[in-house]
């Protein structure tokens, strides 16, 4: 006991002498914080043993914290800054706890504002939207029979897609590969995560027949407005054209085989929805003009009457499905309604100062993590744990077996949220040993590796350096419940 209480009390020191207290409101930084990749190193704990015994390139930092006291019992530079990746969803979502509520619901709205002369409808079609993430092709369906039941064959007016003033952003991070589909758009109104199904079969002559559509589990809307060509070109393999009302891509012909089918982003959402609804109901026989977009709120909605609504799920269920599958969309929606800013960047400050409040140190760009802009510290992390490990947020984080030998651990709970980019892989959660629940993060990152190839898809040697680094990460759980008995 007396070992473990003067290392316990060594890191406490450690920790606070490089300018963090536990549980205190960390100082505000700049958007953006520089690395110091320079910082030499804690070799502190048991931790340091495992960290030299991988010897994986570039920076480790972890940190293990009691939340119940606030001690730090072990960590490795925990004041290194370094992406967070998708653990930034862990913020997010504790975020969106505090600011929404555990049942907030988003809501997607299809009305009527006009009236019915000589059998057609003469007046607006209109579909509101909240942002919802989960909207789907099958929603769209449903939107369409309601439409249906009221009798409508052909409307002379417009359909309209309102966004109700929620921030667009035609991608997160401008530095992704155009067909990265979990880079999407984001906006009032999202279909499929904001996906595109593109689909190629090899004709007999050696052609292809191509399609663009939003799949649902009966009806398949082809998208007019994005168009697909096939290339014969060294590269790249995709490209990409954007217009308002129109998405142009390109195929590298060697690119496809014989018969397949990608996600594809639409960079243009509320069009997407709006054309795919238009199909759906030309194909229950009801004439709609094409869509046209409304930013902001419409002004005479007051006068509309809705004919259908969809309720997403209470928000702790789309958080935990978020934290779960690390859909990007989700997360930015979820930060962007929660602040309620006009812009990602803004709305990324204010996540960053909620961290800070609750022991981060550093700050992020984005709320999903896609960006390697946002630097954070596994110090900064461990303590953001602690002080949200009584607020619901452990039970949004995807439980996880720890194995040893290939046989569970006794005693062991985990639940925890991965992130990673090329050459970035990190770790953050709850270690529970015995009944008594530890936050943690480790952060691992080799930027020189990561800057060489950017813009590369599945370069040479990250997925074995992240597998390096997630048995590095593992270990160093296994590791922890024996430093503590």
């Amino acid at each position: 006991m007396k070992k473990t209480l003067t290392r316990r009390a060594a890191l406490s020191t450690a920790l606070a002498a490089l300018g963090t207290s536990a549980f205190a409101g960390a100082p505000l930084k700049s958007l953006r914080p520089i690395a110091r990749p320079d910082a030499s190193p804690m070799l502190l704990g048991g931790a340091a043993a495992v960290i030299r015994s991988f010897s994986l390139t570039g920076q480790v930092s972890c940190a293990l914290m009691d939340p119940e006291t606030g001690v730090l019992l072990d960590a490795y530079s925990p004041e290194a800054e370094l992406p967070p990746a998708s653990v930034t969803k862990a913020l997010t979502a504790a975020y969106g706890l505090q600011k929404l509520g555990r049942d907030f619901q988003f809501v997607t709205r299809l009305s009527l504002q006009g009236r019915v002369r000589h059998g057609a409808f003469v007046g607006d079609v209109i579909l509101t939207g909240s942002a919802d993430p989960t909207l789907h092709t099958d929603d769209l369906v449903k939107f369409a029979k309601a439409l249906q039941k009221t009798g409508i064959q052909r409307v002379k007016g417009r359909l309209l897609i309102v966004d109700n003033g929620f921030p667009y952003l035609r991608e997160i991070d401008s530095s992704q590969l155009p067909q990265a589909n979990y880079n999407p758009a984001i906006a009032g109104v999202n279909l499929n995560l904001n996906r595109v199904q593109f689909e190629w079969a090899r004709q007999a002559s050696g052609g292809y027949d191509l399609s663009m559509s939003a799949p649902g589990r009966i009806y398949r809307p082809q998208i007019p407005s994005i168009g697909m060509r096939v290339e014969e070109r060294d590269a790249p393999s995709y490209a990409y054209q954007y217009a308002t009302e129109r998405e142009e891509w390109s195929v590298q012909r060697s690119a496809l085989g014989k018969d397949g089918g990608r996600w594809l982003p639409a960079r243009n959402p509320r069009r997407y929805a709006g054309e795919a609804f238009r199909v759906i109901c030309a194909e229950m026989g009801i004439e709609l003009p094409p869509p046209t977009i409304v930013e902001g709120q419409h002004p005479d909605a007051v006068m509309a009457v809705d004919i259908a609504q969809k309720n997403s799920r209470p928000y702790h269920e789309i958080a935990k499905s978020m934290l779960k599958l690390s859909t990007n969309l989700t997360a930015e929606v979820i930060g962007l309604t929660a602040s309620g800013a006009p812009n990602l960047r803004q709305s990324a400050a204010a996540l960053s100062q909620f961290a800070q409040a609750h022991g981060m140190r550093g700050a992020v760009v984005d709320h999903s993590g896609l960006s390697d802009q946002s630097r954070l510290t596994a110090g900064g992390l461990a303590m953001f744990m602690a002080w949200h490990h009584r607020n619901g947020l452990a039970d949004l984080l995807k439980p996880k077996i720890l194995r040893h030998k290939g046989k569970p651990m006794a005693g062991v709970d985990l639940r925890v949220k991965t992130g990673t980019l090329n050459f970035v892989s990190t770790l953050s959660g709850y270690l529970t040993y015995e009944g008594k629940s530890l936050g943690f993060a480790i952060l691992t990152a080799d930027m020189a590796r990561r800057e060489k190839v950017k813009g590369t898809e599945n370069p040479r040697g990250a997925k074995g350096w992240e597998a390096r680094s997630r048995s590095l990460q593992y270990a160093l759980l296994r590791d922890w419940p024996g430093h503590l008995r």
